[in-house]
């Protein structure tokens, strides 16, 4: 997105986001000893035909043929529709967020701006299919332009703001795939290059370009308003379901790390519980003991809990006397009870919490789990003595008084299920 003089016809276009990168002096002659870099492609394979982003695409090559028409043949004509059409502090309208993605400064605006749409869009346009794609582009467009005129008086025309929504949501939702380049920098050729590193590389140059020299030609903040929304939505989309997660958008990849760190403390936790040795020989039972639990582990990495608690139900009746090698890493067996809980089946989700507990003995959330227990014991196993029991003793290890609280309040609960000798206060 370029900042415009209306009064002096368009300044310039948008050389950061368009078609040509120098790290140096900005420069109309490509020599090679100026950094090239050509945008053409993702490695990421798409599940459906693209549509809107060759729409887009021809709607802005459409809008820049006819002005560049009017250009020779009305230039007042031309001057009024960029002064109406680009947004703008000062002479603001409703429609301006929108016109104002479709109008550009020249060749190398529009020309680079299509590149960079026709190489993250597809993509995007897959994942949110066309109509969300469609109505985030157009408001990725808009709000970039509103942040424009919100810190700067200049107005401003193109769909760079747009497109770098686009990017910005390319980055969450593919942030390890790569992208194919053609660079001239001491060598030339085609390269792939990580998406996050590329895409990055973009928001630290118009950082540095705002910061260093704001009145460059360039909306710098259009471009970060852009390459923010694009990131915030694409977030949001992910946290809360209405995308469909896969394997490897930012928020998957976030999720798998923390579960690896996890596995690293549940190993080391196995260990100390004496669950079993990393280097001890496995006998045959214990060989399939580990076969079950590695196929259940991958049951829980792929969401399958229903499958998982199922499988680890049949593993714990196949080896009723293995009890310790049956316990899962803490993460898995804190899952499958869980699981077990929300799914009515009471008994088998207060074994499962048990073996937890008895294996972590030091877990960071024992006296809620244990506090879970008691509540299973007295409501669903009809035991409110033996959950009264629990809890008692639980009281009388800890000092926090906000979960001393929280265990007078389930004592008094248990001990309304029971005769009035049973009903003693916490000494």
């Amino acid at each position: 997105m370029s900042k415009v003089k209306i009064e002096n016809g368009l300044k310039r276009g948008d050389e950061i986001i368009g078609i040509i990168l120098f790290l140096g002096d900005m420069s109309s002659d490509l020599g090679y000893d100026q950094p090239v870099l050509i945008p053409l492609g993702t490695d990421r394979p798409n599940k459906r035909s693209t549509l809107v982003t060759p729409v887009l695409i021809g709607i802005n090559l459409g809008v820049f043929v006819m002005m560049a028409i009017l250009v020779n043949s009305n230039p007042d004509l031309a001057n009024r529709i960029n002064f109406f059409g680009a947004i703008s502090r000062y002479n603001f309208h409703f429609y301006q967020p929108v016109t104002s993605a479709f109008l550009h400064a020249g060749y190398m605006h529009i020309f680079g701006n299509m590149l960079f749409l026709l190489a993250f869009g597809p993509a995007v346009e897959d994942r949110l299919g066309r109509i969300g794609f469609t109505l985030f582009y157009l408001a990725g467009g808009a709000v970039s332009g509103l942040a424009h005129i919100a810190l700067d008086f200049h107005p401003a025309i193109g769909a760079s703001g747009a497109i770098a929504a686009v990017s910005g949501a390319f980055l969450i939702l593919f942030p390890n795939s790569r992208i194919k380049c053609f660079v001239i920098f001491f060598i030339i050729g085609i390269f792939m290059i990580p998406a996050w590193w590329l895409i990055g590389l973009f928001i630290v140059l118009d950082l540095g370009a705002q910061f260093i020299n704001p009145d460059n030609g360039i909306a710098n903040l259009a471009h970060l308003g852009g390459y923010g929304f694009g990131i915030i939505i694409a977030f949001t989309l992910l946290v809360t379901k209405i995308l469909p997660k896969e394997q490897y958008d930012m928020f998957s990849i976030a999720k798998h790390r923390k579960r690896k760190a996890d596995f690293r403390v549940a190993h080391e936790m196995h260990k100390l519980a004496g669950v079993y040795q990393a280097d001890q020989k496995l006998d045959p039972v214990s060989a399939e003991i580990a076969e079950h639990r590695a196929q259940i582990g991958v049951l829980i990495s792929e969401n399958q809990m229903s499958e998982a608690a199922e499988h680890y139900l049949a593993m714990l009746a196949q080896f009723p006397t293995r009890a310790k090698a049956l316990t899962m890493h803490r993460d898995a067996q804190y899952q499958i009870a869980n699981h077990l809980y929300q799914s009515d089946q009471r008994q088998d989700a207060a074994d499962a919490f048990t073996r937890l507990l008895e294996a972590y003995p030091m877990d960071s959330e024992r006296n809620i789990i244990t506090i879970l227990l008691a509540r299973i014991q007295a409501h669903d196993l009809a035991d409110p003595i033996g959950a009264i029991e629990l809890l008692e003793d639980l009281a009388s290890k800890i000092h926090d008084s906000e979960t001393k609280a929280l265990i007078e309040k389930e004592l008094h609960t248990i001990r309304s299920l029971t005769s009035d000798d049973t009903k003693e206060s916490i000494s």
